[in-house]
Order: structure tokens, then sequence, then C-alpha cells
């Protein structure tokens, strides 16, 4: 192909490996930027439903590349190494990129066959490409790939399983749709040169993140995608199921925020990026700048939480290209400036990587501005401002915040199976929904179908939703409304679908808050040592305070609050967290759930593809959310955070419940619940 080269979205490690002289042409297998990983090394590929599709170029690492490396080949760069006389198929490939392994030196079946360098029949010695998939569903999964042959001497390939080459994953063929991008499934025998289909396939015994590598057979070879399928008699089409790269299960800003429970936290989902020159980068979970469009990009948010002193930490990212600079602002006054320390890595994440302003003094309603300039260590490559958010710890805390180790959680699949086994007492939960964040779309339809999956439907004794009670200026008069109707409708639909619930009223706290606090107050007046209430704060704590204000105080030892977000904590019109405490109540505080439960949308597309109507019914309040016009923060996921509260409580509560429960705990509850009742 012709030799390309342009600015591309990413910049990558220029990665150092021995060169080999190829003895026919005297060139060698060298690294460039087009033969280095364009995705960060923590980040892997889920399986969803028996189904995962990769990009080729999304590899993490390259090894035995010494002779022959794959390169990268997009609409604005390739690389030209020995005889490689094609032009560039860029064109037609999936997300417009593949990978080609080079120099191609045996073209037709008259080049001279050298094995070892330009064939390899052995799997696994030979420009060996690493790429992560997490297996939830362990078993045999069948393997296509998607390639671009011109001829008899590029349409082999071997793909293996964390460091295995097992005999059904060697001599991948392709003989048929010959110059155009064509998947297939097929293993050369000794019989059948051009393949037996059904017979290129992988056994994984067990779930977790698996090393899923392909190496070289011929090369010349052109790569675009591979899938992995339970399903023995499934055949992709066009460029084949959508590609959703998972940055790792727990990000470093998440994390860090959950280290210490007090934390508050303003991730750039928090921030608005319309008109600002900011794109949100790897996943969405950073914010970043584009150098080819402009080198400087500010954005806004405002600090809704307690006012008082805190730590400051400004949660940036390493990169190697340069040093960028951050500029942080309260009210327009200039708080500091900080600059991240070159990584060794493309990027990189951690507490060297971080700002910290201690014992800076916030008020509500305050306006925190960030000003990136991304910087250059060579005046030619240049750094992209990637940050991720601010938290705020309490004063002399900040330093531990900073330094929290960071585990991506991506080595060991999640296989624990959550046990229903609740606590002594009843629980009633209070909801917001009408506030901007629509989140308790999803978790009020989780939280009543848990219940009822668990079978501890009679222990709900109050449910009330749209529990702010005073507006705020980020959502309309009209789309509170809206939240006010559709919180009801949640309540009440999946209440009569799922079943259970016939003697409960779901309150709408605002418009019915004399019912409301009357009926909670009875709740709390009702519990004894043996029956306390578990009341669960899904929302502002304003209800929560006026019920306690109306009931026994002598009953207040007997009620226990579960809280996970400071958020909802300190946002209170009229109670303050702390007024509620001194109530006499019982705090029952763990970790954000948003953590495990604010997730990619794909991970709920089994509720989404499921043939019962009642599990569809709760996927659609999710997507609902995510769809809303109010907020942009919800784009691309999935949340049900606030259930992460009744999974802990519905689990043992204080006596060993999941603090930190999943998308998988919430599936199993569902599923099981669901065969167990045909």
């Amino acid at each position: 192909m012709a030799s390309r080269t342009g600015m591309n979205n990413s910049k990558f490690i220029v990665a150092l490996f021995v060169f080999s002289i190829i003895s026919v042409f005297g060139i060698y297998a060298q690294t460039s930027e087009l033969s280095a990983s364009s995705i960060d090394k923590k980040n892997f590929f889920v399986a969803y439903d028996g189904l995962v599709a990769v990009e080729a170029e999304h590899f993490y690492i390259q090894s035995n590349s010494e002779i022959r490396q794959w390169y990268r080949t997009t609409n604005n760069e390739g690389q030209n190494l020995g005889r490689d006389e094609d032009e560039p198929h860029h064109k037609g490939a999936s997300n417009s990129a593949y990978l080609e392994i080079l120099p191609d030196t045996r073209v037709t079946h008259a080049d001279t066959l050298i094995r070892g360098e330009n064939f390899s029949n052995i799997s696994g010695k030979m420009g060996v490409l690493h790429y992560k998939v997490r297996i939830n569903d362990p078993g045999r999964y069948y393997v296509w790939v998607r390639a671009f042959s011109t001829g008899g001497e590029d349409n082999g390939i071997h793909v293996g399983l964390n460091g295995e080459w097992p005999e059904h994953g060697q001599r991948m063929q392709w003989c048929e749709g010959k110059n155009q991008w064509t998947w297939e499934s097929k293993q050369r025998t000794k019989e059948v040169h051009c393949g037996v289909a059904k017979e290129i396939y992988l056994d994984i015994p067990e779930a977790g993140v698996h090393d899923i590598q392909f190496s070289m057979r011929e090369d010349g070879f052109e790569f675009d995608k591979f899938l992995l399928t339970k399903d023995p008699n499934y055949i992709p089409k066009g460029e084949g199921p959508k590609v959703t790269p998972m940055w790792p299960l727990v990000s470093y800003f998440k994390q860090i925020s959950a280290s210490v429970l007090e934390n508050k936290t303003l991730p750039v989902d928090d921030f608005q990026i319309e008109g600002t020159g900011f794109y949100k980068d790897a996943g969405g979970k950073w914010f970043a700048i584009n150098p080819n469009e402009r080198k400087e990009a500010q954005t806004t948010s405002t600090f809704n939480f307690k006012e008082g002193n805190y730590d400051m930490i400004f949660v940036a990212v390493g990169e190697s290209d340069g040093q960028s600079e951050f500029t942080i602002l309260i009210n327009d006054k200039k708080l500091g400036t900080y600059s991240p320390s070159l990584s060794e890595e493309i990027f990189e994440e951690g507490g060297k990587f971080n700002g910290l302003f201690e014992n800076v003094k916030f008020e509500k309603g305050d306006k925190i501005r960030v000003i990136s300039k991304i910087g250059s260590a060579d005046g030619k490559e240049w750094a992209r401002g990637r940050w991720a958010g601010i938290i705020f710890a309490p004063v002399g805390k900040g330093k531990e915040v900073q330094g929290t180790q960071f585990s991506a959680l991506s080595e060991v699949a999640h296989t624990r199976v959550p046990t229903v086994k609740p606590p002594m007492g009843r629980i009633a939960i209070v909801a917001d929904g009408n506030s901007p964040d629509p989140d308790d779309l999803g978790g009020t339809a989780v939280s009543i179908a848990l219940l009822r999956a668990a079978g501890l439907e009679n222990r709900l004794v109050h449910y009330s939703h749209s529990c702010d009670l005073e507006r705020v200026e980020r959502i309309s008069a009209a789309a509170e409304k809206e939240r006010h109707a559709m919180m009801q409708t949640v309540c009440d639909v999946t209440a009569r679908r799922w079943g259970g619930f016939d003697g409960l009223t779901f309150f709408d706290a605002k418009w019915q808050q004399k019912e409301t606090v009357k009926d909670l107050s009875n709740a709390i007046n009702a519990s004894t040592a043996n029956d306390p209430l578990w009341i669960v704060e899904a929302g502002e704590p304003d209800i929560i305070g006026l019920a306690l204000d109306a009931s026994s105080k002598e009953k207040h030892r007997y009620v226990k609050v579960i809280t996970h977000h400071p958020a909802n904590d300190d946002a209170g019109d009229f109670y303050t967290w702390q007024q509620i405490l001194d109530f006499g109540v019982e705090e029952v505080r763990i970790p954000d759930q948003n953590i495990n439960l604010k997730v990619n949308l794909p991970e709920w597309d089994w509720a989404k593809n499921h043939p019962d109507p009642r599990i569809q019914w709760i996927w659609i309040q999710g997507k609902i959310a995510e769809v809303d016009d109010v907020v942009r923060f919800q784009k691309g996921k999935w949340d049900c955070s606030d259930a992460g509260m009744v999974i802990y409580w519905i689990t043992g509560a204080t006596d060993g419940g999941l603090e930190q429960g999943t998308v998988a705990d919430v599936k199993k509850l569902f599923l099981d619940y669901i065969e167990n009742t045909k």
C-alpha cells in the first residue's frame, strides 16, 4: 500500500522491540505508532448473552513480534513494509480501521515460503495479538473473524486462549469472499483446505477476564474484527455486532471517591460539555481536548453540597505526550493552577497525577470553573488535557483520598451468588425522582421488583417518591410535572405487574406531603426492638425529618436509616443530615452504589431482550432515564444505584449484606424468580 501519515485522535506508546533482518528484502520488522496499542491495558470487553465483538485494533499488547508485527491502517494513516502491493482497505472496515501483519513478503504462491518468517503453521509462535475479554457465562465459544484476502497467501490466522493454543483454534482459513471484507469461521484440514465450518472454537471453562490471542499464520493477513458466540448457528452480517469497549470495571475516579464515606464528588458528567471545547474520552469517564481543533477548553459546574471547608482533589490524567495545565476558579476567583506529571505510558491514573488543594471554603451554589490548556513535551505531539472530576474530602483527609490505591477489579469475574437473608424488621423507601437526576426511574422499578423477587413484598410498609420539596432551577416546572407522573407510573405499574403490593399506597411526597408524612410516621411509631424500621434514603432527607418530627421520640431508637451518598444527605431544604441523626436514629452508611450500578447501557441488554414483559418493563424505565433531556450525565448509562441499598437490605444489611451489589446480582435474583414462578 502507499505510505500515508496523518494526525490521529490518540497518541500511542512507542515500544522497543528487537530488530530482525528479513533476509530476502533486507527489511526490518520495526515498531512505530501504528503497531502500538490504541487501548489502555486496563480496558476489556464483556460478553453479553453469549456474544462479544472486538475491533482488531483494540489489542492491548503484541508479543513475539520481532520478525512480524501488526500495523494499523485507518483513513489517514498506514504502514508500508515489504511487498504490500494492494491498496488500503479501510473503506468498509468496521470503525474504518484494521490491522495487517507486515512485512508482507509472500504475495503469490510462486514466492519463497520461509517457515518461521513469512509463514507459521505453528500457532502462537509469531505476531501474537492480545485482547482482554470478560466471560460471565463459561462454555464453548465459536470464533468468527472478519478479514480481507486478495489471494491464497494472506488468508490464514490462529486463535488461542490464555497462552494456550488448542487444536480447534488453529488454521482459520478463507477461500470465499476474496477482495472484500468477509466473515469466516472455518478450520483448514488435510482433507478440506478451504476449511470445515463450526470447527473453530474456544472452550472457556470458567468465568473471568481471559486473554484472547491471535497469531500469524501468513504474512499480509488483514484483520478487521472478531467475535465470540455461544450460538453455533450464528452468522454475522456486514460489519457485525456493535463493539463496546469496557473501561476498568471500577473507574479510578469512582474508586477513590468511595475511599472516604464523607467524600462529595463532581465527576465530569456533572460539568457542562456542549460548547465548552471538551469531548468525552475513554468511554465517557474523562473530558479531553482534541489538539487538532484547539489548545484550550473550559467548563463550569455548581457546588450543591453542604457549605464548609474541604480538601479538594482535582483528578487529572497523566499523559506521555505533555503536561497539560488546569486552572480552577471559584466564582471567577482563581483557586490555583495544577499540572500533572508526565506518565510513562500513553496515559495513567493515580495519586501522583492528582492536584490537592487543602482546607478550601465552599458555599452551596458556588460556581466552579475548570480551564484546561494542553501541553507538549516535544512541540510535536500534544497531550489532551484529560481529567475525571473533582472530589471534596473532609479537611485532613485529602492526602488519604489522593493516595488511594487503584484496583481495576478486572482480573476475576464476579461469581458469588446473592443470598436472601434480610434482617429483622420492615423497610420503607423514600425516593426523589422529581429532581434533575432521573435515575430514580430505574432505581424504583428495580427496588420494587427486587422485594417481590426476594419474597419480601409484605415487609415494605412505605414507599414515597418525588421527595424533593423545593424545585431547583436545573429542572423546569413542566419537566418536574412530567417526572411526578412518570414516577407514579413506575411505582404503580411495576407493583401491579410483579404483584404482591395490593395493600400498599405509593405516595407522591411533594404533592401528597401531609399523607406521606403521616404514613411514614405511622410506620415509625409501629417500630419495636424486634420489629425495627429500616428507611432507605433514596433522595433528599426532608420527608424523613418531617416524619421523625411527627412521630414518637421513644420509637426513634428502633429506626435505622440506610444511606450511600452525601449528595442525598446534604440536599435537604429543611433538614441537614446531622439534624436527622439528632433524632436518635441509627445511621447505616454503605459505599457509593454508583460504582457498580451506574453502568454502560449494554450491561442491561439481557433485560431488553428478555421475553418476559416484566423484565422488559424494568429495562424501559432505565432507558427513559437515559434519554432524559433535563440532564446530560445519564447518556449511555443505565442507573439503578439507589436500588443497591435494597440489595444490601435483602442480603443481610448489617449482618453481612452486600455493600457493593452489581447488575449480575440483580439479574440473578430476577431470573431465579421468573424461572421459579413459571
